[in-house]
Order: structure tokens, then C-alpha cells, then sequence
């Protein structure tokens, strides 16, 4: 066991003497997930999508027209978008070609008249032909919000046939028929405030057999990093893992690893060895990585025990699999081809690049029996679910059990290699 710790130090110390190319692995997910603010942003990072820009031209100039804004303002939709007034159709136009605006919400001339009269009255909407998803937004949120406009004025008809009959009769009305007036549209505001239930309105989902649990980003700034962060990371050290192994291949191909079997320290110790100088280093950097996510990205490491006995796990198996293509591969090429066309595979099946929360139930099933899929879902079980290390036996099996499996399996055929 000496002898193997001896062989493992010194391959760590070879790495700490010349960092760069792990260090530059490393930087993998930090950019990716860095990326990701910066087009996200801190509303997304706080569980919600930026708001989409929409611009609102007002060409009646009337009172009714005026009170427009107010609606969309108060509509359940308001948090999805940012209403900007603009004075005419070619500012609109001008900021639609730098795509500053997803949309253009118009108010025609003869919009209070209309509504007067009882006749149909519309709000027009322009989309920013040189976008997608704005203007789609936008559109739902109209119709949503016109929705609510007209519930409004089929209440307040009444009041609003008053005003009519006075415009058409060109008087003034007294101070009681204004009473009058202003009590319609409070009765009419009374019968319409059952809608703002609407907004406070939330659905709690309980799976059959588990206990409540709040999922989604939720509205902690810190969610949504907790939820991208892990596969990222997991992502991360299957790669770097395999140029760990790639140093103990090209140390074999020179002959080093046969003149270390042959000094008194044993095959299996030379082995061993760099189990143990893989394993560790894999810990060393699961622990920086996490240290970066806690202090850049503001994540709340719970359960600092769970965590670590995830990370062990798959620590375990990156070490594993890359030993394991080591000891089946005869030259470094053919090693880091199969391990790289691995690694690919096992993140688009385990979701390193999307939440396996997110498939659909098949492939989730299947994630979830993968060991990266498997230790990215319990890392996302702690920090974002908040379940403790009791609760998280399927996936310390799933993670475990391939780890375990994967090391042994490489230590035997690489000690049978040895031997020959």
C-alpha cells in the first residue's frame, strides 16, 4: 500500500508541476456556465425569462387610448415584458431593424370613438420580422391582455352608454348623473377584481409517495445555476479525467510503467497507484469546482456530506472508465478516441447539457441509470430539492455501483496486462 501511495504522489506531483492543460479543461464549464448568465441574465438566474421589449404608439391621443398601458400593467402576463412608448411608426421601425424591440403595439386613431359608439375597436400589433420568440410572446400576451379589456368593458357598458348619450346630446352631464357615472365604473371595477386571483393563483404538484417538494427555478437567484452547474461539472471531469489518463498511457508507452513492475513495488502497487493518483485528483478538482460554483455563482452547498459521497461515486467511475480504455487500447490515439466518443455519449444520455428533469419519461428512466446522470440528478437532489444523503439511495447505487464496477474492472485487465 506504501508503494502505491508513493507512485500516486508522485504522479500528482507531476501534475501540479505542469497545470496547463488541466487547467484549461477546468475552464471548460466555468465559461460555458458564464455563457449562460450573460445570455440569460440575472432575470433568469432569479427564475424568470428576460422580459420581452414591447413598443406602444398611441395615435388616438384620448383619454381611453391613454388608459391602455394601465391594462397591460396590470394584466398577470406584466412580468413577461417591458412596454416602451415610442412618438411614431419609424422610431418603431428604426429599433426593430437594430433588434432592440420584439413588437408594436398600435392604438388607431378613432379608438375611444369606437369604443363610445359600442362599434369594434382594435389594437394592432406589428411583429419584428427579424426575430421568433419576441413576437410570439407578445402576441400571446395581447390576446391575453385583450381578453381581460374586454371582460372590463362588457362590465362597464352601462356607465359608458352614459357618456355616449352625453357626447351625442352635447351637454354636460350635472354632478349627480357624474355619481352616477363614476359609481358604474366602481361596480364594474368590483365584478372584475375576482381576476387579479388570477395572479396570486399557485399549483402545488405532489408525486404519488414522495413528499412535497418545490421544483422549477423558483424564485432563488440561486436555482438556476444549481440546476445547469452540476452537469456541467460532471461534463467536465469525465474530460479532464481522460487527460489524466492519457499521462499514465503515455508513461506506459515509454516503458515507464514496466520499470516501475519490476523495483521491488508490485504490479498490483503500480496499479493502484494510479487508481489512487486518479482518484484523488478527481476529488481535488470536484472540490475547486465547487468552491468556484459557491463563490461565483452563489450556490448553497447543503449537505456537504451528500455531496461528497456523490462526488466519491463518480470520482470513482471517471477514474474507472478511463483506466479501463487505457488497459483495452494499444496506443494513446486509440485510447483517447474511444474515451472522448464515451464521454460524448454519456453526456447527451445522462443530460450534462440539459437537466434530465426536462426529457421526457423514457429518456429520463434512462439518465437515471447512467452514473453521470445518476450523480448530476443527486447533486441537483441536494442542492436544489434540499433532500438529505437518507433519501438519495438510488442514486449512491446507480454511481457506486458503476464506480466500483469500473475500478476493479480496469485494475484487473491492466494488472493482466502487466503479467504478459
Amino acid at each position: 500500500m506504501r508503494a502505491a501511495i508513493t507512485i500516486a504522489t508522485h504522479h500528482l506531483r507531476r501534475v501540479v508541476r505542469n497545470p496547463g492543460l488541466i487547467l484549461l479543461l477546468l475552464a471548460i464549464p466555468l465559461t460555458i456556465a458564464l455563457i449562460e448568465y450573460g445570455a440569460f441574465g440575472q432575470t433568469a438566474a432569479a427564475g424568470k425569462l428576460p422580459p420581452t421589449k414591447v413598443l406602444f404608439l398611441d395615435e388616438d391621443g384620448s383619454l381611453a387610448s391613454g388608459a391602455v398601458p394601465q391594462v397591460f400593467a396590470g394584466s398577470p402576463v406584466k412580468d413577461m415584458f417591458e412596454l416602451a412608448h415610442v412618438a411614431n411608426r419609424d422610431e418603431a421601425t428604426r429599433m426593430f431593424k437594430k433588434s432592440q424591440a420584439a413588437a408594436l403595439i398600435v392604438v388607431p386613431k378613432g379608438f375611444q370613438d369606437d369604443l363610445l359608439a359600442g362599434r369594434r375597436s382594435e389594437l394592432v400589433l406589428y411583429k419584428n420580422p427579424i426575430q421568433r420568440i419576441g413576437p410570439d410572446i407578445a402576441k400571446s400576451m395581447l390576446e391575453m391582455t385583450v381578453v381581460i379589456g374586454n371582460g372590463l368593458y362588457g362590465q362597464a357598458i352601462e356607465p359608458i352608454s352614459r357618456i355616449k348619450n352625453y357626447v351625442d346630446a352635447q351637454r354636460e352631464p350635472t354632478s349627480d348623473e357624474v355619481a352616477d357615472i363614476s359609481r358604474g365604473f366602481f361596480e364594474a371595477g368590483r365584478r372584475m377584481s375576482g381576476l387579479q386571483g388570477l395572479e396570486n393563483m399557485k399549483v402545488g404538484v405532489v408525486r404519488p409517495g414522495e413528499t412535497e417538494t418545490k421544483t422549477g427555478f423558483g424564485n432563488d437567484p440561486k436555482t438556476f445555476f444549481a440546476y445547469v452547474f452540476p452537469g456541467l461539472v460532471v461534463f467536465a471531469l469525465m474530460f479532464i479525467a481522460q487527460s489524466l489518463a492519457m499521462r499514465l498511457m503515455r508513461d506506459r508507452m515509454k516503458g515507464l510503467q514496466r520499470r516501475l513492475a519490476i523495483t521491488p513495488a508490485s504490479g498490483s502497487a503500480v496499479v493502484l497507484g494510479g487508481v489512487i493518483f486518479m482518484v484523488v485528483a478527481m476529488l481535488a478538482l470536484l472540490l475547486v469546482l465547487a468552491a468556484l460554483g459557491a463563490v461565483v455563482f452563489r450556490l448553497q452547498l447543503r449537505d456537504p456530506l451528500a455531496l461528497l459521497t456523490i462526488g466519491v461515486g463518480f470520482a470513482l467511475f471517471a477514474s474507472g472508465l478511463h483506466l479501463l480504455s487505457n488497459s483495452m487500447a494499444k496506443s494513446d490515439r486509440s485510447a483517447s478516441f474511444v474515451g472522448g466518443v464515451v464521454v460524448l455519449l454519456l453526456s447527451l444520455v445522462g443530460g450534462s447539457f440539459v437537466p434530465a428533469e426536462q426529457f421526457p419519461p423514457f429518456l429520463r428512466a434512462v439518465a437515471m441509470i447512467v452514473p453521470n446522470g445518476a450523480a448530476q440528478q443527486g447533486f441537483i437532489d441536494v442542492l436544489v430539492h434540499k433532500l438529505p444523503i437518507s433519501q438519495l439511495g438510488g442514486r449512491l447505487a446507480v454511481t457506486w455501483t458503476w464506480g466500483l464496477a469500473t475500478v476493479c474492472l480496469a485494475m484487473v485487465l491492466e494488472r493482466r496486462r502487466l503479467r504478459s
